[in-house]
């Protein structure tokens, strides 16, 4: 009998800790895609705007945690996932990019859980994700 017990609280222990272990996965998992979403989105409305030879804009929206991608003939909104929310925004909560495809510098930062993630975007318009 104490063999069985001792074997079903060494099972209550691994299993907590696995819990813990999958919440911080998925707040990594959940954090990666919402970095590769808002870097998609900036250079999407690059392309567009060198395209077009005129301005492409990404919004951001911290209250609703969303971004805006006004670059071509609608506008697409695209929410972040459950968990993740922008922690720190440019200064106009948005990056432009002109007909040449240059832009203000430019970082967001998306926080979720422990972890978070930086979309840095350069003079040139290069987007990177760290």
């Amino acid at each position: 009998m104490l063999e069985a017990l001792i074997g079903v609280a060494l099972a209550a222990v691994l299993s907590g800790l696995g819990t813990m272990r999958l919440v911080t996965l998925v707040h990594a998992v959940r954090l990666a895609g919402a970095a590769h979403t808002v870097a998609t989105a900036l250079r999407l409305a690059r392309g567009r705007a060198l395209a077009a030879g005129e301005a492409g804009e990404v919004r951001f929206d911290a209250r609703n945690g969303r971004l805006e991608l006004r670059a071509g003939p609608m506008p697409e909104m695209r929410p972040l996932p459950p968990g993740v929310s922008f922690a720190g925004l440019p200064a106009r909560a948005g990056i432009t990019f002109n007909g040449l495809g240059t832009a203000e510098n430019g970082t967001i930062t998306l926080v979720a859980g422990a972890g978070t993630r930086r979309v840095i975007v350069n003079q040139r318009g290069r987007v990177r994700v760290q």
